[in-house]
């Protein structure tokens, strides 16, 4: 739940930001979306840690469920891969956008374009392993912390 609500948060702080601005389209770019979000879906469908987000993303749900700190450890350690993974994205993107600008530095008219998609893949990337992720492993650290203090009482 903490996942969703990171989420909407991160959309609703770059729809203000473009309201802001009075450039709805400031802050949204087709290319840097798919460089962040596609390698992210396929990483979590491959991996172990998108199973463990997906166990915790289902357990949110239902109230009576009482996380082990097994379950825990290994959410948090799945959180921290998918944050490395998300950022490593992030300036892969960011890689390319200023390849593609120094092979086009002859015309002036394609700097701007690559640049704004090389910081925006950048940009993506930051925003949704600080909104969504962190908090998600934040809450995850503190429960192993709760159910340690709890079973050395």
């Amino acid at each position: 739940m903490l996942l969703i609500f990171g989420f909407l948060f991160m959309v609703f702080i770059f729809t203000a930001v473009g309201i802001l601005s009075k450039m709805p389209t400031f802050f949204i770019d087709l290319p840097s979306f798919l460089l962040i979000f596609i390698p992210l879906l396929f990483f979590l469908i491959a991996s172990k840690s998108g199973s463990a987000i997906c166990k915790y993303i289902t357990a949110s749900f239902k109230k009576e469920h009482k996380y082990t700190k097994t379950e825990l450890e290994c959410l948090s350690i799945s959180v921290k891969n998918t944050i490395k993974f998300i950022l490593s994205l992030g300036g892969f993107g960011f890689l390319i956008g200023i390849i593609a600008i120094l092979a086009h530095l002859g015309s002036l008219e394609w700097v701007g374009p690559n640049l704004a998609v090389s910081l925006l893949t950048l940009i993506y990337s930051i925003a949704v392993s600080f909104f969504c992720f962190f908090p998600l492993q934040a809450w995850a650290e503190n429960k192993i912390k709760c159910i340690g203090d709890k079973n050395n009482e």
